[in-house]
């Protein structure tokens, strides 16, 4: 049965398809949003606000949403070019690289000449790991398209992750130059000059990073300002929150006592996880768990932006640790339970949270894990979420499993306080050891986070921090194989203590 043609909207909806266009243009997503849905109020199966709705609620990091609209926007027909490029974009975003690819291979038959969609593809292979053929469709597209911002910052985003870092930041500065608004660009050049360790250069441009709006931020209190006036805070009330990773609000909590030295009061905004430990940092007067808006409040900031307000370099980064104090007596019962184990004391984390996108590089499967335990001493797991069930360590060694007591992050920094070191992929647990002062070596994907610098094995944030980084894309044996090596030598040191 032939389906009917969707019906053409009235002049009125035209207008509000004109207004959704502008509102998303100008970054107002909501807006856009709503104007769209009221287009499909009187014409559901509109395809035009339908594909402007998916692009919407893809930008508004909903893309379970937008496949739904892109697919209702099929009826315009199999060889529907422009909606083909937005589905493939989708299911990128939703991690369905091979369908992704496969949509994009077809969209790029149609129209061989589209650098919007080789870009694309080049994405989706990149992501299934074909470097080869990502790289070539990047070098595709810029030359068919060397002033499209979008397609120049895609081909940086691929020389930052092969360490031509250079070759990264002239291409973002190039993308910038064509598109200095573009916020994603902004923010990911940002990433690059930090890891470069440009930190002044860096952090204002980390500001365009996507997060939420606090609450406070709604409700037109003022932002920290940047730099900071010590003049202006004494007695003020500055609300911070925790906005992306835990890992992160763990890295920069060390920023509270210092503005509770400069004399303000300081409350803290913190997911029920984090809370009792965010509470042990000094200087801290106030810790929230839920949306609540505190009164006479003067200032609010995300913690992430701080580093921005105090002016951080790489000289100046604030590291006097530790900075985080777990509970004395889950200390005291943590080094109780591990007393009758032999030294050195191993806490092992292998995988990180898999809502993020980067997770399956930044985790390992446990056994490649598995070389350390015929290096002396015991082993404690400190892994949750899924990845835990992977535990298995060999019949004869020494191994802890004690994650049902960590019921917060108070509990596992505890926990990791009673170590002697902490081996850890990128994640949480590693911010955690190194904020209590246990030693930490981090086992880092090839491409690693901005915090982690590039060419170096430590760290100016944890002094206690050892890199372990993988020589090559997924090499998770090599990186283990040196933190074996290492271990011997460690376990010496242990033993002389």
């Amino acid at each position: 049965m032939t389906q009917p043609p969707p019906s053409a909207p009235s002049p009125c909806n035209i207008a509000r398809l004109a207004g959704a266009r502008t509102a998303f243009r100008a970054g107002n997503f909501n807006h856009a949003e709503a104007l769209c849905r009221e287009v499909l109020t009187d014409h559901p199966s509109c395809p035009e606000a339908l594909r402007l709705l998916a692009t919407v609620l893809l930008a508004l990091d909903r893309p379970e949403a937008a496949l739904d609209c892109v697919t209702l926007a099929r009826p315009a027909g199999p060889d529907d070019i422009d909606r083909m490029l937005l589905e493939g974009r989708i299911l990128t975003k939703l991690m369905r690289f091979e369908e992704a690819a496969a949509l994009l291979q077809a969209a790029l038959a149609l129209a061989p000449d589209r650098p919007e969609i080789i870009t694309e593809l080049g994405v989706a292979q990149f992501e299934l790991d074909r470097f080869g053929p990502a790289l070539e469709l990047f070098r595709r597209a810029f030359k068919l398209a060397p002033q499209n911002a979008r397609i120049v910052a895609n081909l940086g985003n691929f020389l930052d992750f092969a360490g031509t870092l250079d070759l990264s930041l002239a291409a973002y500065d190039a993308a910038r130059s064509l598109s200095p608004d573009d916020r994603e660009i902004r923010c990911n050049h940002g990433m690059a000059l930090l890891r470069a360790g440009r930190l002044a250069e860096g952090w204002p441009l980390f500001e365009s990073r996507r997060r939420p709006c606090d609450p406070a931020e709604a409700a037109g209190i003022a932002r920290l300002p940047a730099p900071l006036d010590p003049a202006e805070l004494a007695g003020k009330r500055v609300l911070l929150f925790h906005e992306q990773g835990f890992g992160d609000s763990l890295q920069f909590l060390r920023y509270a006592p210092m503005l509770a030295a400069l004399g303000a009061v300081v409350i803290l905004r913190m997911p029920p996880p984090l809370a009792r430990l965010a509470g042990t940092v000094i200087g801290v007067a106030e810790i929230l768990t839920d949306d609540t808006l505190p009164p006479d409040l003067d200032f609010v900031s995300p913690l992430m932006s701080l580093p921005l307000c105090f002016s951080t370099v790489l000289e100046t980064i604030p590291a006097a640790i530790p900075y985080l104090h777990p509970p004395q007596e889950a200390r005291e019962r943590w080094r109780a339970a591990l007393a009758e184990m032999p030294r050195p004391r191993i806490g092992l984390v292998w995988a990180g949270s898999p809502r993020g996108g980067l997770d399956r590089r930044r985790s390992m499967p446990f056994d490649a894990l598995l070389p350390l335990f015929d290096r002396p001493g015991s082993f404690v797991s400190l892994q949750l979420g899924e990845a835990a069930r992977q535990w298995l360590p060999p019949p004869s060694a020494a191994a802890l499993d004690p994650t049902a007591g960590l019921v917060d992050f108070a509990e596992t920094a505890a926990l990791a306080s009673a170590l002697d070191l902490v081996v850890s992929v990128d994640t949480s647990t590693a911010h955690i050891a190194g904020a209590v002062g246990t030693p930490v070596w981090v086992v880092s994907r090839f491409a690693s986070c901005w915090r982690w610098l590039t060419r170096r094995d430590d760290s100016p944030w944890y002094p206690g921090l050892r890199l372990f980084r993988q020589a090559a894309p997924g090499d998770w044996a090599g990186a283990v194989a040196r933190i074996a090596l290492a271990l011997d030598h460690f376990s010496g040191t242990i033993e002389k203590s």
